[in-house]
């Protein structure tokens, strides 16, 4: 297997930057680091190389909540709302631990305050899930949409009941015990110079090798993603999940038996899909859970198969990277095998349509990014599916396998759902069905936008060629117009560059005053056409600039650009 995994390494080489891997096999361990920490300065990955988890570090946050599980603090069953405070922000629908380990509370997503680069102040747990735009839109238990925010919840769960601060909790009952040493959980490496300093030393890139810079921000949600530190640390915690007795995590061996029983099971299937946080990875013992990890400049890996004693972390310090974060689990775990294809399969062209997934933005101005993550699902044949550009084979009735991909993207299994009709279930969230008419009103809205500045610009072009000043109100229009196409460029760049939502907050409030002095400014035009002679030419003008506000307008106001 060393042999195997060094030969991979060296096939990839080319183009990745830094990785570390190491694999236990029941007591025989087997180290690989390969390539540069930082290319510029020539340094390379060692055994004294940090890397950031990303969101393996959830799997603290479902350690320390089935230890207190276990301790008889709480019930993974009952309403959180038994453990948080009374003025704590709660939701309307009934929300339980194990919605929370399945990602099954309902939350939607949110594209502020992820990640925040110089933030100008500590903030709490409270405080970062109190400022967190998310809202709760689905019932819970019904659809599956990985959360940031609700894996923050669960942490904060942990506080109130243990009266620590997460940080403190996990350093006492998982740092130290595991003796990990060289590993931090703030989101700033305060409790820890050693790492901080060490960070320094590493960069981060993308998958062309080119340099990620800025890449060293700091999550608010700081338990779902903020934990760095050694590889040789993150191993430790995997040797004790793979342990006999549970010790020293747990006082007994069921407790941490049960952290690796599904608890969500794909639907109508015996296949698992999630134990208690932990996510399937199809492999030939089909026993395996883990987690893996994103950050904008580190990607990583955590699997485990309690059954034959193996476990496989992968660190990298590359961006959203699955070349080794994926591909040496598929190869130490072997690739998933199905049965034998049955004779009675299901037609396949009942999927047929445009899917959304669950996880994105249901409210506020970045739902239209949602727009952009759509996939079509189109029948292969009789009883096959392409999607994504894979194909996927029809293992069963509603059981699709693709081999175009890793193994964790290999099983797909679609379902009908009472509530939201036709639901494609996938991995770490659902995909949900958009009506073909809802899928093509919206894309043609944004096209009308656009169409709408167009005409502005051209309009503003043309009277500045003429000298054009005869009725400055139908001029001041094309011009709120193009500042307010300018105003939502600025708030989508500002969004991808990670941004708080409070930063662009007044850029939004400034769409509703571009709405309101539309509204004056195009009742003025509107009068003039009714009560004014003038030629049809000038008539159809203004009635074309009063359209390019309506169409703006209508779309700032359906996509929520204003809050």
């Amino acid at each position: 297997m060393e042999r195997t995994l060094s030969d991979y390494l060296k096939e990839h080489r080319e183009t990745a930057v830094g990785v570390a891997v190491i694999v236990v096999n029941e007591d025989k361990l087997s180290y690989l680091m390969d390539g540069y920490a930082d290319i510029e300065r020539q340094i390379p990955v060692e055994e004294e190389t940090v890397f950031e988890w990303g969101s393996v570090s959830k799997i603290l946050i479902w350690i320390s909540i089935l230890q207190l599980e276990e301790a008889g603090l709480l019930d993974l069953n009952e309403d959180i709302a038994t453990y948080l405070p009374q003025d704590f922000p709660l939701y309307d629908r009934t929300i339980t631990l194990q919605h929370l380990m399945n990602h099954t509370a309902g939350f939607d997503d949110s594209y502020t305050d992820l990640v925040i680069l110089n933030p100008a102040g500590k903030t709490s747990l409270r405080d970062a899930l109190e400022a967190a735009d998310v809202r709760q839109v689905y019932t819970p238990g019904q659809v599956v949409a990985y959360s940031n925010y609700g894996a923050g919840l669960a942490a904060y769960v942990v506080e109130e009941l243990s009266g620590m601060d997460f940080r403190e909790y996990v350093q006492m009952h998982i740092f130290a015990p595991l003796q990990m040493t060289r590993t931090t959980i703030d989101a700033e490496q305060d409790d820890h110079h050693w790492v901080k300093e060490q960070r320094k030393k590493v960069q981060g890139y993308t998958g062309d090798l080119e340099l990620i810079e800025p890449n060293n921000y700091v999550i608010p949600m700081y338990p779902a993603g903020s934990v760095m530190g050694v590889a040789s640390d993150l191993q430790k915690l995997m040797q004790a999940m793979l342990g006999e007795d549970g010790a020293p995590l747990f006082q007994h061996r069921q407790t941490l038996d049960s952290l690796f029983q599904p608890s969500l099971y794909y639907p109508d299937t015996n296949v698992p899909r999630i134990a208690n946080g932990l996510f399937f990875l199809p492999s030939q013992s089909s026993q395996v859970f883990g987690h893996g990890g994103n950050t904008v400049a580190f990607s990583s890996s955590f699997y485990v198969d309690r059954q034959t004693r193996t476990g496989v972390l992968v660190m990298t310090n590359m961006g959203y990277e699955s070349t080794y974060t994926l591909g040496i689990p598929g190869i130490v775990f072997g690739e998933f095998k199905y049965k034998e294809r049955p004779n009675t399969l299901e037609d396949s062209s009942k999927w047929k349509g445009i899917y959304e997934p669950a996880r994105v933005p249901q409210h506020g101005f970045s739902k239209v990014y949602g727009l952009l993550l759509r996939s079509k699902a189109e029948p292969a044949g009789e009883h096959d599916l392409t999607m994504n550009g894979l194909h996927y084979l029809q293992a069963e009735p509603g059981v699709y396998l693709t081999e175009d991909d890793f193994s964790a993207y290999a099983l797909d299994v679609y379902s009908v759902n009472s509530g939201n009709e036709k639901v494609l279930s996938s991995g770490q969230s659902d995909l949900i069905n958009i009506p073909l008419y809802r899928h093509l009103l919206e894309w043609g809205a944004i096209v009308l936008g656009g169409l709408a500045v167009l005409a502005s610009i051209c309009f503003l072009i043309f009277s500045v060629l003429r000298r054009t000043r005869k009725n400055l109100f139908l001029q001041f229009q094309h011009v709120l117009n193009i500042l307010a196409a300018l105003n939502i460029i600025w708030i989508g760049y500002q969004t991808g560059l990670m941004t708080t939502y409070t930063s662009i907050q007044p850029f939004l409030t400034a769409n509703l005053f571009y709405v309101a002095g539309s509204l004056v400014v195009s009742g003025f035009l509107l009068l003039q056409v009714k009560k004014t002679k003038m030629e049809k030419r000038s008539a159809l003008i203004k009635v074309i600039t009063i359209m390019t506000a309506v169409v703006l307008s209508g779309n700032i106001l359906y996509w929520e650009v204003y809050l």
